[in-house]
């Protein structure tokens, strides 16, 4: 059915969704235009359910505001329970920090309709914060997911070649093929409190196998909400380190999308390289280098340590894939 469904995850969200589902109130939408809002419940604690409904209720809007449990913990899965609930052609997914401006729900649409080459659309936002601006955070901002993803609106699938989840535009008509073909998540996304990233990159990733563009648009524009908890060093480093982990399990996708495999002796080929003067440099920059410095050296040696002992865990995760991207087109890999 033609409209869109914005999908909202939640996980002890009750202190965070007033403004949220404020902005949602105020979108700025054509009578032509059918929206929904599905409230996915990823085993909260608090009253989030509560909270969610009484707020919807105060706001007096008619469009159809629905909630539902997810029981699964992980983004990831929040998310697949959204769009299985969604009624319309387009999902919104907006995470329950996201302050998005008024006309960014009817943009979205036109742009998705406009251009049915997309695969995944993103805009870009701006840090709203509960108090003072840390002196470190314009450094570190992006993986808060605050920054623009791309120097002007349009394609971006061979540049930043992704887009964050918060705030992405998605087709259900690609879901479903994704589904159809056997797709499942490598990686399951934020679970609870425990951090982990880049479910969002592995579904760009997975539009790009099947085709697709990514996209950027300035007209989206939002507000992504940092509480004091998130704001803090330790924080930005179990971030960093889970994105390095993350990066690893999708390395199959970007082999797959360069129509290459790697073997055992590229991995350990690659974990070698510029050996021994470049870990040397990097040892140096643990010890005095700079906080971004000691963050790619942090990274630099926890690939190491993945392609001297994880060959196996890369080579599964690629015959995960491959396991359904073979069904698209059939065809024989350069080994690397």
């Amino acid at each position: 059915m033609n409209g869109i469904s914005i999908i909202v995850c939640c996980y002890n969200s009750a202190k965070l969704l007033a403004e949220t589902l404020k902005h949602l109130a105020k979108q700025e939408v054509l009578g032509s235009l059918a929206w929904e809002i599905i409230l996915v419940n990823n085993n909260s604690t608090d009253a989030t359910k509560t909270v969610a409904k009484d707020l919807w209720d105060s706001f007096g809007v008619a469009t159809a505001f629905k909630i539902i449990d997810e029981p699964k913990p992980g983004l990831s899965h929040a998310r697949e329970a959204g769009m299985c609930a969604a009624k319309y052609d387009t999902f919104l997914w907006c995470d329950d920090d996201n302050w998005l401006c008024n006309t960014y729900v009817q943009n979205a649409f036109n742009i998705m309709e406009e251009h049915p080459e997309i695969g995944a659309l993103g805009g870009w936002c701006e840090a709203a914060f509960e108090s003072e601006v840390p002196t470190w955070f314009a450094a570190q901002s992006r993986y808060f997911a605050v920054s623009r993803q791309g120097k002007k609106s349009g394609d971006i699938t061979t540049k930043k070649g992704c887009v964050y989840g918060a705030g992405m535009v998605l087709r259900k008509a690609h879901w479903l093929q994704l589904q159809e073909l056997g797709f499942t998540h490598l990686l399951s996304d934020r679970v609870g409190k425990q951090l982990s990233s880049g479910g969002d990159t592995e579904y760009c990733y997975a539009l790009r196998l099947l085709g697709y563009k990514i996209w950027f648009d300035e007209r989206l524009y939002f507000k992504h909400y940092m509480t004091n908890a998130r704001l803090q060093l330790p924080y930005v480093k179990r971030i960093r380190k889970a994105m390095a982990h993350s990066n690893f399990v999708l390395w199959p996708y970007l082999d797959l999308l360069q129509g290459k495999q790697q073997t055992p002796s590229t991995f350990l080929k690659k974990a070698f390289k510029g050996f021994p003067v470049f870990p040397i440099k990097k040892v140096g920059a643990v010890f005095f280098g700079s906080l971004e410095q000691k963050a790619e050296a942090s990274r630099y040696f926890t690939h190491f340590k993945f392609r001297l002992f994880q060959y196996g865990v890369y080579k599964k995760n690629y015959e995960a894939l491959w396991s359904w991207y073979n069904k698209i087109e059939p065809k024989p890999l350069k080994k690397i």
